[in-house]
């Protein structure tokens, strides 16, 4: 006879009986979304081989820098004199795209593949995170197909950016966690291990990649105090002592680029443009968890919302941030999406729906329906806004070219021309004139250059008479841009796809009796 624990009562709920038919509908529903977010996966995917140009400026200072590694073997700069370009991000993505450069790819293409290689592996997370929360193929494939559709982490995994790459590491170590959080596997040593080295793979690709070391240690620390003081020990140990190796090797420069002069101005501006794209594309799923939350929380899936939780507190601690785009909250997007579908199944949503319950719980339908609509309907826009810019690129590099394709040493605000044209990088002007007005560096070196003409070719956004007061369009110092009215002409404007166009100065004749 079968055996009845009186630890756990029986529970008195009606049992919910599936309805083949209410299924099948729901999984065709299903297959539809799936099929049209893998339609948008493969057009960005598609558009960013064929485009040759940047598709923001951050990528086209990254696209240069990694350039410059692969061909001189430096990456992170002094800042006393040239190149005055800060590497802000950590090593291991720059170490990637510099062997696929030196191989032979486009600087672009190369980082392109990077990140989407690591979107595919986030979808992959996903799918094993859910399932081991779970263990239920149709949650799983319902968090596939949530990240999938959602806009955001596709536009960041087909862009050349570190981001994609650091929150693949992240959520690798986090699903190492989970099979220890979730099943109480005894062989838990090798797992709390391999989340550690991943983990420490994602700070090292972006150094604010703090929330999955931050969680797991939180949740074990609620279950096994000695178990997270030993993670944590092991973590912050080895990560410090590669900071300080790689610092040292690099006699300071590598926390000078990482840490001193990478903390930008604030403005309550960005961190408001930031929640406001956050709930275009995401409040069906924060609906969703916030709902869900008094339920999942006291279940395993509360490893999952801590690590959410985090994430989010990253997001809105570094939003504000000058220079900030949507890419920060990629993280805090696919948690969301999982945390959704984990909420979903602690609240028997798909027992409620299958069965033709007339549960409140079932109304979550409508929010979980609406978040592939919201995102599908800005796939199609940036798809034609990438497309529609790469020409505007193309044909602005074709009247660049003869400026650029000389010998003369030259400084551009439009980097994208310098990667295409492969020049080197000397001066980076948004972060260089951010670092000179923080007198984070000295202006003077520079500012003679510019008064005797040296570099002989200067690109801008604007007349150098008439800087846009924006801080984050690119552009100099004051003092710099009045050498350049004094001792340079305006040769060219060229037209492309921001703003007016590029503006070409060239250093004026140096005249008989001159400094040379």
């Amino acid at each position: 006879m079968p055996t009845i624990d009186l630890a756990e009562p029986v529970s008195t709920k009606p049992a919910l009986v599936a309805k083949p038919v209410i299924e099948v509908w729901f999984r065709r529903v299903v297959i539809t979304f799936a099929a049209v977010a893998a339609l948008g996966v493969l057009s960005q995917f598609v558009v960013s081989c064929w485009a040759q140009n940047e598709f923001t400026q951050a990528e086209s200072v990254l696209a240069a820098q990694v350039i410059m590694f692969a061909q001189h073997g430096t990456l992170y700069y002094g800042l006393k004199t040239y190149p005055y370009t800060v590497t802000a991000y950590m090593p291991i993505f720059y170490l990637l795209d510099g062997a696929l450069v030196r191989a032979g790819l486009p600087a672009y293409l190369a980082a392109r593949l990077i990140s989407f290689s690591a979107y595919l592996v986030i979808l992959f997370l996903c799918w094993r995170i859910t399932l081991i929360f779970t263990n239920q193929r149709y949650c799983a494939g319902i968090a596939v197909i949530l990240v999938s559709s959602t806009s955001l982490p596709l536009v960041w995994g087909t862009t050349g950016q570190v981001d994609t790459l650091a929150v693949m590491f992240a959520l690798a170590g986090f699903e190492r966690f989970s099979l220890f959080w979730v099943r109480q596997e005894r062989t838990y040593g090798p797992n709390l291990v391999a989340a550690a080295a991943f983990a420490l793979a994602a700070l090292f690709t972006k150094q604010t990649a703090l929330a999955c070391p931050a969680a797991i240690f939180c949740a074990l620390y609620f279950r096994r105090k000695k178990l997270a003081l030993q993670f944590g020990a092991g973590f912050l140990g080895a990560a410090f002592g590669l900071i300080l190796l790689l610092d040292t090797a690099l006699h300071g420069r590598f926390l000078l680029n990482i840490v001193w002069v990478n903390m930008f101005p604030m403005r309550l501006d960005k961190l408001q443009e930031h929640v406001h794209y956050m709930l275009i594309t995401c409040v069906s799923l924060i609906l969703t968890v916030v709902l869900g939350l008094r339920t999942s929380w006291r279940k395993p899936a509360g490893g999952a919302l801590l690590y959410m939780g985090f994430a989010c507190a990253v997001w809105l601690a570094t939003a504000a941030k000058l220079g900030s785009d949507s890419n920060y909250q990629i993280e805090t997007t696919v948690l969301l999406a999982i945390c959704t579908v984990l909420t979903l199944h602690g609240l028997d949503f798909f027992p409620h729906i299958f069965s033709g319950s007339r549960a409140w719980v079932t109304l979550l339908q409508i929010p979980l329906a609406l978040h592939p609509f919201m995102n599908f309907r800005i796939t199609p826009p940036t798809v034609i806004g990438r497309v529609v810019q790469e020409k505007l690129f193309r044909r602005q590099i074709a009247e660049l070219r003869p400026y650029l394709s000389g010998p003369e040493r030259g400084v551009s605000a439009e980097i994208n021309a310098f990667v295409r044209t492969r020049r080197p990088l000397e001066v980076e002007p948004l972060v260089y004139t951010m670092m000179v007005n923080a007198r984070q560096v000295d202006p003077e070196p520079f500012r003679k250059d510019l008064a005797r003409g040296v570099p002989q070719i200067i690109v801008l956004f604007s007349e150098a008479g008439h800087p846009y007061e924006d801080p984050e369009i690119p552009s100099l110092p004051a003092v710099h841009l009045a050498e350049i009215r004094q001792h340079y002409d305006l040769v060219a404007q060229v037209p492309g796809p921001y703003l007016r166009g590029a503006y070409v100065y060239r250093a004026k004749p140096k005249q008989p009796g001159e400094p040379q």
